[in-house]
């Protein structure tokens, strides 16, 4: 079994080389390849640096440039991220059955760019350094999801009182059929990006729309309920986290 900070640096690269456009074929082989000499290493009572050196950012870079730009995957990923954008602008209005094209809906377009940026970072970024200490991972992705939310209930308020009449008003059927085509563009690009983290933030923004369409508006405003529901996705929070921990000691 390879140390915690050997199994960083291969999450770690496997990010950057993701990052670099670099194919699923060549990073897993590079990957794999780099495990077998690392686990040989430690076994030897040899560290990390026995085989990227002491710079392990500059290793990544020399084999990032080493392999080929996955220009075939790219031509397919960009335009599906953009579509994938698009379905998230366009998932909420018609979740709440009033999809419309307006100013409101373009302004849109920065806070779900600047979301996505932000959760991308996180996961590229972030997660690898904190893989082994699951309540700091968990106490971060709380705190960043409560500013994007924080930031997307602002931009609400903001932007509602300035609402300016729409350019195409959706009907219901037109709703279900715009709804229909974001949750398939969300599942195609979790298949195809091998990630389920679309349908995550897909099922977490339907969470708004969904409690106001069901919930009666007097339960909706109640202090009690929103302190007790407020409670009770703290205790989610620290039984997934605990359940990580648990995962965490089991492995080691």
């Amino acid at each position: 079994m390879l140390s915690a900070k050997s199994e960083q640096f291969l999450i770690e690269l496997r990010m950057y080389l993701v990052q670099r456009g670099k194919s699923d074929e060549d990073i897993n082989e590079v990957v794999d390849e780099l495990e077998s000499h690392l686990i040989e290493s430690e076994k030897h009572g040899k560290s990390v640096e026995s085989i990227v050196g002491k710079d392990p950012k500059q290793y990544m870079k020399s084999i990032g440039a080493s392999l080929p730009i996955a220009a075939q995957e790219l031509m397919l990923l960009i335009p599906a991220t953009v579509l994938v954008i698009l379905a998230y602008l366009a998932y909420i209005p018609a979740l709440s059955g009033d999809f419309n094209l307006s100013q409101t809906v373009l302004w849109g377009i920065i806070p779900v760019v600047l979301s996505l940026a932000i959760y991308s970072s996180l996961i590229f970024k972030v997660f690898p350094k904190f893989h082994d200490r699951p309540v700091k991972l968990g106490v971060i992705a709380v705190a960043v999801s409560t500013l994007v939310i924080g930031f997307w209930v602002a931009f609400y308020l903001w932007m509602v009182p300035d609402s300016t009449s729409a350019y195409f008003t959706a009907t219901a059927e037109q709703n279900y059929v715009i709804l229909a085509v974001c949750l398939v563009a969300f599942i195609a690009y979790a298949l195809y990006t091998k990630s389920w983290i679309t349908i995550i933030v897909a099922a977490l923004m339907s969470a708004g729309p969904l409690a106001e369409k069901w919930i009666p508006q007097d339960v909706n405003e109640d202090p009690v309920y929103i302190a007790m529901t407020i409670g009770i996705f703290v205790l989610i929070g620290i039984a997934f986290i605990w359940l990580l921990m648990r995962k965490r000691r089991k492995t080691a």
